[in-house]
Formats: C-alpha cells, structure tokens, sequence
C-alpha cells in the first residue's frame, strides 16, 4: 500500500462517530452505574462522619440505588431473555450480581468503619454487622483459586437471605448512627441472616438443582 492509499484510508474514516452502545445494553449499563455508584457514596461518609444528616441521607441514597438498580437489571433481563438472548443474558446478569455485591460489601464496611469510630460501640457489634462480609472473604480467595469449570456454577445473583441481610445491616446501622438502644440485638440478628445468607450462596453453588431444577444444574 502506497502512502497515498494509506492516506485516502485515514481519510475515509474521519469524522466516523464511535460505534454507539446497543439499544439493548443500556439497561444493563445503567444497571451497573447504579450499583457502583455506592462505591464513592462510600468515601463521601468520610467528609462528615459526625454529622447524623449527613450519614443519614447517604444511607438513604446508597439504599435507593440498591432498590433502582436491581429493578432496572430485572427489567432488561425479562427483555432479553424474552428476545432469546440467553447466552449474554446469563453472563451480563452474573456480572452485574457480581457487582452489586462488591458495591453492597464496600459501602457497608464504610459504613461499619464510619459507626465503630464515631460512636465506638462494643467490638463485638461490629463483628456481628460485618459477619456476611467476614465469612465470604475466605470463601472468595477460594472461588478465585478454583478452576473455571468450578466457578462457572457459582450463581452471584442475591437470594432472599442476602436481600434481607442487607436490609438488616442498613436498618442496623440506622440504629446505630441515631444511637438507638436495640442496636446490639439488631446486629445479632444481622449476624445471623449474614451466616444463613453464605450459607445459601455455598448450596446453591455446591447443589444447583435445589434451586434451578435439573436442565439448568449441569
């Protein structure tokens, strides 16, 4: 190819615009944004850790993107798998739980860490609010080591434990920015959905037909 050629070429392809995002994606991308939006809500409880509004409204904010985001991934989901989309529907929806957990985790340590150095309640009420988040944390250094036939099984997607563990810790640390007096029999119960919740993720991974019927366990 002569300069020239080269040059009609680089020609021909300016002013091309970026190939745009597929009508289909936007609602799995936006999705995503919502769930890692908690990640700088997180840090911004740092900027005014003191101050109960400001804690407050960001619990609000963080558990508004947490409803939003599963309810647009839900959406978008129905569409595709109505479309057929199957293949990308499963890898898209297992990335998106896979983030929607990370967030979730990030934001509630922040949270847990803002609470135990404002208020300094008892070490073991920490313990119990961060339980979920303690128990994982050797069971995804597995996840991470096993092989790929292993991990594929793995369902991220939150069951009704970790929904209501995750409610738990946020109505858990309400009461404890408000200094409300239940906060230690909150938190044993939010330590106990958190133990149930990883409880669900390691059968649901470890015995898949118990939750998706046998055509979808193998």
């Amino acid at each position: 190819m002569t300069p020239e050629d080269v040059a009609r070429e680089g020609s021909a392809h300016e002013g091309v615009a970026p190939e745009a995002v597929p009508p289909e994606d936007v609602g799995r991308l936006v999705a995503n944004a919502l769930s890692l939006s908690r990640v700088p809500l997180a840090a911004l409880l740092w900027v005014a850790p003191a101050s109960p509004l400001w804690v407050l409204s960001l619990l609000g904010v963080a558990g508004l993107t947490d409803l939003a985001d599963g309810w647009v991934m839900r959406r978008w989901a129905a569409r595709r798998w109505a479309a057929h989309h199957r293949g990308a529907f499963a890898a898209s929806v297992a990335r998106g739980a896979a983030l929607d957990g990370f967030a979730d985790k990030v934001f509630v340590a922040s949270a847990v860490s803002v609470l135990y150095f404002v208020h300094e309640p008892p070490l073991w009420i920490v313990v119990a609010l961060m339980t979920r988040e303690l128990l994982l944390a050797p069971l995804m250094v597995l996840y991470r080591l096993a092989p790929a036939s292993q991990r594929s099984r793995v369902d991220f997607t939150a069951g009704v434990p970790g929904k209501a563990a995750t409610l738990a810790q946020f109505c858990a640390l309400i009461l404890g920015f408000v200094g409300h007096p239940l906060l230690g029999e909150m938190a044993l119960g939010v330590s106990f959905l958190g133990a149930v919740s990883v409880l669900h993720y390691v059968v649901r991974a470890y015995m898949p037909k118990l939750f998706n019927g046998p055509d979808r366990a193998t």
